[in-house]
Order: C-alpha cells, then structure tokens, then sequence
C-alpha cells in the first residue's frame, strides 16, 4: 500500500523535536534538607518553593505534594506558602537501626 504525501511517516529529527518541545516544559527537583532528630512538631525546616525558583501559588497548580518512603508522614507541605514543617518528631533508632550513617 502507498502513501500519499499527507500520510508519510515523519522523519526522525520532527519526532524528536516534538518530544522535546512536549517535555521541556516538565522538570523534577530533589532538595535535600537535614532536620534535627529532636526537631519538634510544627518546626520549620525549608520553603521549598523558594528554592526551587516558584511561588506557592505554582506549588499549588502543580500540586506538589510530599510523598513518604514508609508509612509516617514527618513533615508536611504547606502548597500556599511553599513552607516545608515537621509533622512528626523523628527517632533515629526507629528509622536507621544501628545503620551508620543515618540518611
């Protein structure tokens, strides 16, 4: 079967010109931010939408949110103001063991 001129296949280089185009506009950050073991409830840690270069209200249309690695939630993300606080006091012991160092 042939192809009329409208149906071609695109060549390579459009293909990839389009995924980049659709992409760029996306992006993912890792911060990190050390907390004090006996850092109380309610404690500031960061504002994390300063730090990545965004307003709270960019926070809250992306829908940023904190995703936890275990089952505690420790801190807590205010999406309006970017303000990272802990949620949770930690325990070194109950997260790390006896592992050295604890990350």
């Amino acid at each position: 079967m042939k192809l009329r001129k409208s149906e071609e296949a695109l060549p390579g280089r459009a293909v990839a010109l389009i995924l980049l185009l659709c992409i760029s506009g996306m992006r993912a950050e890792t911060a990190r931010y050390s907390v004090p073991e006996e850092a109380e409830r309610g404690s500031f840690v960061a504002n994390i939408a300063k730090d990545l270069g965004l307003t709270g209200e960019e926070l809250l249309a992306r829908q940023a949110r904190l995703v936890p690695e275990g089952e505690k939630q420790y801190f807590q993300l205010n999406q309006r103001t970017g303000d990272l606080v802990v949620s949770e006091q930690m325990d070194r012991e109950e997260l790390c063991g006896q592992s050295e160092p604890c990350l």
